[in-house]
């Protein structure tokens, strides 16, 4: 059975109550024994955290066992705690080998939260820290956000996490060529003609609008989990489990630059209108009625790799899509032929060869995200979350096209909901004579 001190930053946040803390009770069943202190503004006993707690349980665990749930809740002792107030850190204990502090708060809260957990000794080496999305919204805003952090803890004390990342459906996108050769030897420059990568969703921004209107589709979707997916699709087949956050780096920083040009016609950024029964996005909750935030995001890319050269990647995502779709397809040159891998809505594997029909494989998705990357800081390893040179990457990429949209060099163009975004989404690819695969 392992052991560890968990303690919680953020806990009666929606993230902790609907993921986290389910999270931690599968891999408490799975053989993990966390010690939790759950810490939050709230002045709260743990009596009554836990009642609060309990009810949110029975929303989102599914068949939740009461008995098995009444153990595990025996693990959590709940302590307020204001970010602000640097003697409230003195009430936190972290004796145990393997400590780790999950910050379910938001990144502003990042740098005073270490300042005081230094202070009070809660950054030695035996303590790790679990930090979630978003890192900032630039380039620099990012170093700034890691450069606060890092005066406190140490990289291989720091684990950035990416749910999308610790999907074994997403993982897989390597571990399919690492474990089968034949299939690394197609999937390359030179058998490609290019390569989709499409994330999209039925869902609008809901009740999330004061979070998404200032970050749109480009930082919130496309910056971390479709580059993240591209570096992992792309990486060398054979590369050793302890290299791959090395691999992928160097896949995101041979990402072409975007010139003038290409941002006028190889972009293309697009927002919902009223469709399908749905309100358009700028009459969404909280969303700004004259907001030039894009909710799709199209895109063509290269890589400036030996392994990928001449071998487009075409990215797509968006809102209030026709469909909700996760997957990555490589088109092979020649006749249409394809392999399509496909996340959501079930992970699947589909071989589709010219006179004949596709040849498709049903896969096991594997255990929840959150509950594969807490046992992944627990045991240590850092190959599923993202170094700070990785994030860096992405960001050095994804800026040019930011800056770019403040000119509006690359028009912001509405679609309707429930369609499959603007025209030239798919203008984007009838310009090369290609186009996108099947939605389903």
């Amino acid at each position: 059975m392992q052991e560890c001190c968990f303690i919680l930053l953020g806990a009666t946040g929606d993230l902790a109550l609907r993921k986290i803390f389910p999270a931690l009770f599968k891999a408490s069943q799975a053989g993990l024994k966390p010690t939790i202190t759950a810490c939050a503004r709230s002045h709260l006993s743990t009596h009554e955290f836990l009642d609060k707690l309990s009810t949110k349980a029975k929303e989102h665990i599914k068949d939740l066992d009461s008995k098995a749930w009444a153990h595990f809740s025996t693990y959590i002792n709940y302590t307020p705690l204001d970010f602000n107030k640097p003697e409230d850190f003195k009430a936190l204990k972290a004796n145990h080998p393997n400590t780790i502090i999950y910050f379910s708060i938001a990144p502003e809260f990042f740098a005073k939260a270490c300042q005081n957990l230094a202070a009070v000794g809660l950054n030695a080496p035996n303590v790790k820290i679990v930090l979630e999305k978003p890192l900032g919204t630039n380039l620099q805003s990012c170093k700034d956000i890691c450069a606060q952090i890092s005066q406190h803890f140490q990289e291989a004390q720091i684990y950035r996490i990416d749910h999308y990342l610790g999907k074994q459906s997403v993982q897989n996108l390597f571990y399919l060529r690492h474990n089968n050769p034949f299939l690394a030897g197609l999937l390359g420059a030179h058998y490609l003609d290019h390569v989709q990568i499409s994330v999209l969703e039925t869902l609008g921004v809901e009740s999330r609008g004061g979070f998404y209107d200032p970050m749109g589709a480009l930082r919130d979707m496309l910056q971390n989990h479709m580059l993240a997916m591209l570096a992992l699709s792309t990486i060398p087949a054979n590369t050793p489990q302890e290299n791959i956050r090395q691999a992928k780096l160097e896949m995101l920083k041979s990402l072409k630059p975007l010139g003038q040009e290409a941002l006028k016609t190889e972009v293309v950024r697009g927002q919902y209108a009223a469709g399908g029964g749905f309100k358009g996005y700028t009459e969404e909750e909280q969303v700004n009625p004259h907001s030039q935030t894009e909710t799709f995001v199209a895109l063509k890319l290269e890589l400036e790799h030996p392994n990928w050269q001449g071998v487009p990647f075409y990215l797509r995502t968006g809102k209030r899509m026709g469909v909700s779709l996760v997957q990555v397809v490589f088109v092979f040159k020649g006749p249409p032929q394809a392999l399509i891998y496909t996340i959501q809505p079930q992970c699947s594997l589909e071989l589709q060869l010219q006179g004949m029909g596709a040849l498709k494989s049903a896969l096991d998705s594997g255990m929840d995200a959150y509950e594969r990357l807490i046992l992944e800081v627990v045991a240590g390893n850092q190959a599923p979350f993202n170094h700070q040179n990785e994030l860096e990457a992405a960001w050095s990429f994804v800026d040019p096209i930011l800056q770019s949209w403040q000119t509006n060099l690359t028009p912001l163009l509405p679609y309707a909901a429930t369609s499959y975004g603007p025209q030239a989404a798919f203008d984007l690819l009838k310009q090369d004579k290609r186009e996108w695969f099947a939605h389903v």
